[in-house]
């Protein structure tokens, strides 16, 4: 039986990353002009997040220390979600990408 720690690669897990580091100047751009198309770019940022989380599930628990999602993810994701026309949502996602990414890099090989 194999005890090792479950892991992920970055090959798994980068494009997510590369992705949300490309689409978050565009959409603070979009945001610092007020325009109403921010949303639709965040609602792709935030799928992005999403599948990125699924990606990152094997290598966590159950419980909120082990699980890989951010302290109180759920609740944060969803604050997002309801206020996509607020620059505050680009801020809480940006915060979301780089605490996963912290939480994620102690399974990551190569």
């Amino acid at each position: 039986m194999d005890n090792s720690k479950p892991t992920v690669t970055k090959d798994q897990i980068m494009p997510y990353f590369d992705k949300w580091e490309s689409l978050k100047p565009e959409i603070q751009q979009l945001y610092d002009l007020k325009q109403p198309n921010a949303s639709e770019w965040m609602i792709i940022a935030i799928a992005n997040y999403e599948e990125l989380l699924q990606a990152c599930a094997p290598v966590g628990g159950s419980d909120r220390r082990t699980k890989m999602e951010p302290l109180n993810g759920e609740e944060r994701l969803q604050f997002i979600k309801d206020k996509l026309i607020s620059p505050f949502a680009l801020i809480q996602l940006s915060l979301l990408y780089t605490e996963l990414r912290k939480k994620v890099s102690r399974f990551i090989t190569n």
